[in-house]
């Protein structure tokens, strides 16, 4: 009787685990998509179209960026593009990113490393590098909308004294 049991209970474990395992979800389509919308955002920065680089924001988006405060919301993220497109004309450049999806498929990561080559009129062109995270969160209507994009900037190298 116990090993009828216990064969039981067994069988109904395994059944149980096939089918949760049967339930997760397919991630790898969304993970195209947040590598797509994360590319489609730096190619509208870099054709100086903030609007459109904007469009890809959630509604509660915040920038996180050095130095500067926080950019709350697609307005506020927009305005700040258009400032920056004024000053200086800046090409995005990312290198290998990868796509990380939450179990859920609710969040998706992008990180990047970057570099920043910015044309300032009158002054030498100069380049900054760093690494970019961006958090793609589902929407209501199924969509994925960039949540989160923080960069962070690489210090500069130490100078080299001459005694070094």
């Amino acid at each position: 009787m116990i090993s009828r049991t216990f064969a039981a209970l067994l069988l109904a474990t395994a059944a149980s685990a096939l089918t949760a395992c049967a339930r997760q979800p397919d991630t790898s389509a969304t993970a195209a998509q947040v590598r797509s919308d994360a590319l489609g955002v730096v190619a509208a920065y870099n054709a100086q179209d903030a609007h459109k680089a904007a469009s890809y924001d959630a509604p509660d988006y915040v920038g996180v960026y050095h130095g500067t405060p926080n950019t709350v919301g697609p307005a506020a993220d927009e305005a700040g593009m258009k400032t920056q497109m004024a000053a200086a004309k800046v090409d995005w450049q990312l290198g290998d990113g990868k796509v990380t999806v939450s179990k859920s498929g609710d969040l998706g990561i992008f990180e990047a490393p970057y570099t920043f080559v910015i044309a300032v009129p009158n002054a030498p062109v100069t380049r900054e590098t760093g690494t970019w995270i961006a958090i793609f969160k589902r929407q209501d209507d199924g969509s994925m909308k960039l949540w989160r994009s923080i960069a962070s900037d690489t210090p500069a190298a130490a100078a080299k004294t001459a005694s070094s």
